[in-house]
């Protein structure tokens, strides 16, 4: 039996917003429950070619299929609904104001058709390994900088992804928060039933996973697991 790649790359060319190139050629293999390190700080386009694979912005050229589903050329995002569980999270944006906290994380559990109480069930769990309870009802712009972004990983995790995109996660949180959100990356990093693509700084990865690096400041093809 063919093995389908979670995420495949050809021929992948874009440009940062400014009209700087990004990538040009890009070829990429991910299989299913493998780990993709999308490395370099920050300016160095690593969260617009995170949206790129998403399917959230558009590339200049190539081909991205994801699951065996076309992504570029294609419809982008919109073609993987109800197809792929996808989750991501970018670090600015992601919620919705006039919706709480804990409706946030529920909003998109609505499109997949799972009964009230599994919805309920998810929601409050996700939101207790993130530390939200206390925060639940309350808006956005209500809360601190770090409670919205564990918002958008509560999200992630209440939806069951089979392929998740993360985008500087550790970004601006202290030690505590760190701590917190470095273990539930690295839960998704070592579950086999997981890919995870990480677009953060090396130095932060979590201990004990194996990545496949795409190094942004290096113009050379993605690096093998060590």
């Amino acid at each position: 039996m063919l093995l389908l790649l979670m995420l495949q790359v050809r021929g992948l060319a874009c440009d940062l917003p400014d009209g700087r190139p990004l990538v040009e050629g890009l070829d990429l293999d991910l299989p299913p429950g493998r780990n993709l390190l999308v490395a370099g700080a920050g300016g160095t386009g690593r969260g617009h070619l995170l949206k790129v694979l998403a399917g959230t912005e558009r590339p200049r050229a190539g081909e991205v299929t994801i699951a065996g589903i076309p992504v570029w050329p294609g419809e982008g995002a919109l073609g993987l609904a109800g197809r792929v569980r996808m989750g991501f999270a970018f670090p600015a944006g992601g919620l919705l104001s006039n919706l709480s906290l804990a409706d946030n994380v529920v909003l998109p559990l609505r499109f997949l058709g799972l009964p009230r109480g599994e919805v309920d069930r998810r929601t409050g769990e996700a939101l207790a390994r993130l530390g939200l309870e206390p925060l639940a009802g309350l808006r956005p712009h209500a809360v601190s900088a770090a409670a919205r972004k564990h918002a958008n990983l509560a999200r992630v995790l209440a939806l069951d992804p089979e392929l998740i995109l993360l985008d500087g996660p550790l970004e601006g949180l202290d030690a505590t928060d760190r701590g917190l959100v470095l273990d539930l990356i690295s839960g998704w990093a070592l579950d086999s039933g997981r890919t995870l693509l990480l677009a953060m700084e090396e130095a932060d990865l979590p201990l004990g996973a194996e990545f496949q690096t795409l190094d942004l400041r290096a113009p050379h093809p993605p690096s093998e697991p060590s």
